[in-house]
């Protein structure tokens, strides 16, 4: 087992078990064919210790430590199966860039009532490219929780796209769940905590784990971005050597993306989902381990106390209606089904290195 004296900092954590993350990044690759990055693997990680998801933390005296096999059982059963990887050029994820270009437009135009200023910060006025990306953020975890279930159940789930002027209070995230559902998306790896405001039936957690700069990503890859170093290099380097230097370090920089040929792929981790009926809100000022202060009203659930597994995803889908239901017998194809569970059962037993 490995000491973790210091769950507060990731840096110490990291230092710590570089060694076993880097054996397990290696594995992963090997075994399931995800390319994770230290970065990445790492986080997740210390979010599992933070929370203590699988058991993987053992506590001996005051110190505490991390046990390698509880956290390979958790990789094996938990993180891989739950794991989505699709690319930009996803249509999908075209829709998404589309769709917050528009939506960011229209709030700097007032075609909208969602506000351009931070919330909690309300001084604080948010640039164009800011927003951007936050929506693309916020509304990608919707799109990988719709791949997710499709590619487990015969189902279709239905995401919203529609703009609104105005800022509906309980806006259902899947417009053809019977129940309102929250998903909140997270870029932070490393946190522990799923949300929902108070209101919603449902609340789901994804974590996204998203290339810098993703929206300057997709104008390098379709070809966007050369076109404008191009425009560029017409305009300036006849008369500016000091430009034309700038422009051919930036050409050196995308030389390894050929045009329209989409390298960058986007990570989703499902996490799981919650019945805000089955907890109490957390009140305004409380606070929590690695959160801090609770700024405002609502469901606040440990990521280790989710609803993860294929059985809760089928009864999520049938309590929201979307898997249908017929005197008690589930109307999908039992054959496929069970065809899923033992692919997901093959795919994810790995003999640890340990028992040969």
């Amino acid at each position: 087992m490995i000491s973790i004296d210091n769950l507060n900092s990731p840096k110490r954590f990291k230092e710590k078990t570089s060694t076993l993350i880097l054996q397990l990044l290696e594995e992963i690759r090997n075994k399931y064919h995800i390319e994770f990055n230290m970065e990445e693997l790492g986080d997740l990680i210390l979010s599992t210790c933070r929370s203590n998801d699988f058991y993987v933390v053992k506590t001996i005296g005051r110190k505490k430590f991390l046990d390698p096999e509880m956290l390979i059982n958790w990789i094996e059963k938990k993180l891989i199966p739950n794991t989505l990887v699709i690319n930009l050029d996803d249509p999908e994820v075209i829709k998404l860039l589309i769709f917050c270009l528009e939506i960011t437009f229209r709030m700097f135009e007032g075609g909208t009532k969602a506000t351009i200023t931070q919330k909690g910060f309300r001084e604080r006025r948010r640039t164009f490219e800011t927003i951007l990306v936050d929506q693309f953020i916020g509304k990608l975890g919707e799109i990988m929780i719709k791949k997710f279930l499709e590619r487990l159940f015969p189902v279709n789930i239905e995401l919203d796209w529609e703009i609104s002027k105005e800022i509906e209070k309980y806006k259902n995230d899947i417009i053809n769940a019977e129940k309102y559902v929250s998903i909140k998306t997270s870029p932070a790896l490393s946190g522990i905590w799923a949300e929902a405001d108070i209101g919603y039936d449902y609340g789901i957690m994804v974590k996204c784990s998203i290339p810098s700069g993703p929206i300057l990503q997709f104008f390098i890859e379709v070809c966007g971005f050369s076109r404008l170093l191009d425009f560029a290099y017409e305009r300036l380097t006849s008369y500016n050597d000091l430009f034309k230097f700038y422009l051919d370090n930036l050409k050196e920089r995308i030389k390894s993306y050929k045009c329209g040929e989409i390298k960058t792929s986007l990570k989703g981790i499902i996490c799981g989902y919650f019945k805000t009926s089955d907890y109490e809100p957390v009140e305004e000022g409380e606070n929590l381990p690695y959160l801090g202060k609770v700024r405002e009203r609502r469901y606040i659930v440990s990521i280790k106390d989710l609803k993860w597994t294929i059985d809760d995803g089928r009864d999520f889908l049938e309590d929201n209606k979307i898997l249908k239901l017929k005197g008690g017998i589930n109307m999908t194809n039992k054959v496929e089904e069970d065809k899923i569970k033992i692919i997901l059962e093959c795919a994810i037993y790995t003999p640890s290195a340990r028992n040969g």
